[in-house]
């Protein structure tokens, strides 16, 4: 198995083990190489749904530079800087992954506005965990800037598309505030998981619901 592969892998079981999920199939068995995505809608690293009937498949897609640098400088043994937003793509695109599953498990629609906002704070935590792993419990408080304040989007996105990937980005900025304030920062980890597991389960007015109500 590459460190790649790897990577992909314990993202996903992760998340899984975060949000008390049965295991999915590993998302290795779904990726696409960027040749192989070639022909297919969107640009860069994107996770893409087709739906015939009641079966749904599943293909993720990452570019390739955001695979080569994980593979050079491995996020679990150091997160920084240099390999924050890659590590950032690839969680998105799992979390994506994994959230179209259990939707799709659970018989209910999910909109491309709660699976991004869903993806921002599972890139959040997902990161969070790691550095804090590294540093003994602590976490920057750079990093909710870095990850919900400094990013490019992609040329490709259309205004649409960029402007859902905004307010998704500002929601979970918020959010994943109050989760640091009320549960990182006092190192309450187990409140934390449970709240984490009821937000991942509302729906997304429900979700737009408790973030607007959050002091």
């Amino acid at each position: 198995m590459t460190a790649l592969s790897s990577l992909l892998i314990d993202v996903q079981r992760r998340l899984e083990s975060l949000y008390a999920l049965e295991p999915q199939a590993p998302v290795t068995d779904f990726v696409l190489g960027e040749e192989e995505a070639a022909g297919l809608p969107g640009g860069g690293s994107r996770t893409l749904v087709t739906q015939e009937g009641d079966e749904v498949s599943l293909a993720v897609v990452l570019e390739g530079q955001v695979g080569e640098c994980l593979s050079r400088w491995d996020p679990r043994i150091h997160l920084d800087d240099g390999n924050l937003g890659p590590f950032c793509t690839l969680t998105e695109e799992v979390s994506h992954f994994v959230y179209l599953f259990f939707c799709a498990r659970s018989s209910r629609s999910v909109t491309q506005l709660e699976l991004e906002l869903q993806g921002e704070v599972d890139k959040y935590l997902s990161a969070a965990f790691l550095l804090s792993l590294q540093n003994e419990g602590a976490v920057s408080a750079r990093l909710r800037e870095l990850i919900f304040h400094r990013y490019r989007l992609a040329e490709s996105l259309s205004a649409e598309q960029a402007e859902r990937y905004r307010t998704a980005s500002e929601l979970a900025y918020r959010y994943c505030g109050w989760l640091e304030e009320r549960f990182l920062r006092p190192s309450r980890l187990s409140d934390l998981a449970r709240e984490a597991r009821r937000f991942y389960r509302l729906g997304q007015r429900e979700k737009l619901e408790k973030i607007a109500e959050l002091q």
